[in-house]
């Protein structure tokens, strides 16, 4: 089995979209209307596990606590921290808490907390 979609609602389609796709590096598999509201699928690359953002008027946006979106970066944390910084986000102090691996998080514009590691 494997686990094919994350559905998320949201408020602002594009502050999401431009926040994974900056911060997670996240594509934009396929977008729509579908008459009312919006939906996009994001992911690596066609048929990985992807998130679904879902913005209608009728949905009540996600709140989460206890839940954390964790993302393994191809590269330095620290230019991706300051990248967070610079959208205007509030990124913590990179970390290093064995055995978890180094990382920092930041909160999303849906206000879930998304972790970036090494």
């Amino acid at each position: 089995m494997k686990l094919n979609t994350i559905t998320i609602a949201v408020t602002d389609m594009e502050r999401t979209i431009a926040f994974y796709r900056a911060m997670a590096q996240l594509k934009v598999i396929r977008r729509f209307n579908p008459g009312q509201g919006e939906i996009a699928f994001m992911a690596d690359r066609e048929g990985d596990t992807a998130l679904e953002f879902i913005q209608r008027p009728e949905l009540e946006p996600v709140r989460a606590t206890g839940l954390t979106l964790r993302f393994q970066t191809r590269g330095a944390l620290e230019p991706l921290r300051e990248q967070a910084f610079a959208m205007g986000y509030a990124p913590s102090p990179i970390q290093s808490q064995p055995p978890k691996p180094v990382h920092f998080t930041v909160t999303d514009p849906n206000g879930l907390r998304v972790e970036f590691s090494k």
